[in-house]
């Protein structure tokens, strides 16, 4: 006789997206190879993040600027080297800093400290030629979450944390096809566009409508051995047992978040999950956890679920 746990970490396939940089970053051909293995994903909502108060560069190689949300009085401030391993590598070569903001019209230019910004694109730029290649682009969003896994250097003072917080719309799941085909025609993506007001007067829903795109990024177990078990039970265990898949991991979670967070827009709310064919009945485990490793906090009506990169601050989905 056994018991055990089988603990499922989710984590962010790519930094949220707003609807508006989605629906331009589907243009890429490589980008839906970015999110592969994602197969899970959350339509909420937040109050808009920007860029502010730009200072010049000091000797081409260091930018600094700000990170504000509206109607949130935490400020980050953010120190960014140009010159590392995933922005620009060529110092023979110039580097063009440039600036995105969709009020921007030709009537009305942002202008310094370009304030609301909401992108950021480094191009390279050879010289001799003039010709330029592009590096790399960043939304506030994509570069703290490049910044906490480890990928941009990026000095930072402020709590990050206080500009994730994301309520929540929707859970879906695309496990048959690539998470960018199904999101490409979603006609409940489009009821919340057309349906949810803005958070922040002024603004726009694709300007705070956000995609979280969620994978597997690990699966453990955890088994305990009652004193009647046999060695034969233990040994056969250990050689023939598999974690599920993510595919079947996606789909399972998806349900445990549905009926959990009782999302506005999902027609169908599993109240009756767990059943006969769902995971835990299927699995050699007593219990199922599911829990978020990034440091978002999603919202919903009776509370919040926090993520964490640490274990014991993190919030788990249980289902048993």
């Amino acid at each position: 006789m056994k018991d055990g746990l089988l603990i499922n970490d989710l984590e962010l396939g790519y930094a949220p997206m707003s609807a508006y940089a989605f629906r331009n970053l589907i243009k890429d051909k490589e980008f839906p190879k970015y999110v592969v293995d994602s197969h899970l994903y959350i339509i909420a909502q937040r109050n808009e993040l920007t860029f502010n108060n730009f200072s010049s560069f000091q000797s081409n190689e260091i930018i600094r600027f700000e990170i504000k949300q509206e109607n949130n009085t935490e400020l980050i401030h953010c120190t960014l080297p140009i010159f590392q391993k995933y922005i620009a590598t060529d110092r023979t070569k110039g580097v063009e800093v440039r600036l995105s903001n969709r009020n921007n019209t030709t009537k009305k230019k942002n202008s310094p400290p370009y304030n609301k910004t909401q992108g950021i694109t480094f191009q390279e730029i050879n010289l001799e030629t003039n010709e330029r290649k592009h590096l790399i682009w960043f939304s506030p969003e994509k570069l703290l979450k490049n910044h906490w896994d480890g990928h941009i250097e990026l000095n930072t003072t402020g709590d990050i944390r206080k500009m994730l917080e994301y309520k929540v719309h929707y859970v879906g799941k695309s496990t048959e096809q690539n998470i960018c085909a199904r999101l490409s025609n979603h006609k409940t993506f489009q009821e919340i566009l057309i349906s949810q007001e803005p958070l922040t007067y002024g603004n726009i829903p694709s300007n705070e409508i956000v995609i979280l795109l969620f994978r597997i990024s690990d699966v453990n177990t955890i088994t305990r051995w009652g004193k009647e078990s046999t060695g034969e039970e233990v040994e056969n265990f250990l050689n023939n047992y598999r974690t599920p898949d993510d595919r079947t991991i996606s789909l399972d979670a998806e349900k445990a978040l549905i009926k959990h967070l009782q999302p506005e827009y999902n027609k169908v709310l599993y109240k009756s999950y767990p059943k006969r064919d769902d995971l835990i009945n299927m699995d050699v485990h007593d219990i199922i956890l599911y829990g978020f490793v990034d440091p978002i906090t999603l919202i919903y009506e009776n509370g919040q679920i926090r993520g964490d990169e640490n274990i014991l601050d993190r919030d788990y989905l249980t289902i048993e």
